[in-house]
């Protein structure tokens, strides 16, 4: 999966190394193996190669080890440990721990979709949304050194509406499932697409 993120995996290889990946979900239960160093990676690993299904699944597990099994045995802060408090109630590791919390990062970069581009300090961005996992709205803002960006989403019948603020002095490249990249200047802004057939949000 590092390998992935890290691209060192030739290019007529990913496919194969993706697809042992989701194996690898699958015979977990589709259910989360890993530590520090991993966790932040494994969604966005999954959502970069055609895997935003199992990537949502992951996210929306509710059975441990998970994040939402934490939620459902009352967290109201990340655990340092999967399964953080036993079925006794006894806590173990720390009950506030930034690990596993890094999937915020993927719900900001994939599912709303703010990305860093080629500029610095978000001079340049991008806008590309990954919808999946029956969510059918959301949101992100950024205060960059140029001001808030903004990048919010409403899915309605297999049509995405997107609404983008691009602070002053930079540029965005929006992308929408299955479109071509559209530049974006300062100011607010609204796409809307049809989701491609097939994609995991899509609902008819």
């Amino acid at each position: 999966m590092r390998a992935l993120t890290f691209g060192l995996v030739p290019d007529h290889l990913r496919e194969r190394a993706a697809a042992q990946l989701v194996r690898l979900v699958r015979e977990a239960g589709t259910h989360l193996g890993t530590g520090f160093l991993a966790t932040p990676d494994l969604l966005p690993a999954l959502a970069e190669t055609g895997h935003a299904d199992v990537a949502y699944e992951l996210l929306f597990q509710d059975t441990a080890p998970s994040w939402l099994a934490m939620i459902g045995k009352g967290a109201t802060t990340v655990w340092e440990l999967w399964q953080g408090i036993d079925d006794d109630g006894v806590p173990h590791g720390s009950l506030n721990h930034y690990s596993k919390g890094a999937v915020i990062s993927f719900l900001h970069r994939y599912t709303a979709g703010i990305r860093l581009g080629d500029g610095p300090a978000y001079r340049a961005f991008r806008v590309q949304p990954v919808p999946g996992g029956g969510i059918t709205a959301a949101s992100a803002a950024h205060e960059s050194p140029y001001g808030r960006i903004e990048s919010s989403w409403t899915l309605d019948r297999g049509l995405l509406h997107l609404d983008v603020l691009v602070p002053p002095g930079t540029g965005a490249e929006v992308v929408l499932p299955g479109g071509r990249p559209t530049r974006a200047g300062p100011g607010r802004h609204s796409f809307e697409a049809a989701l491609p057939s097939g994609s995991p949000s899509r609902r008819t």
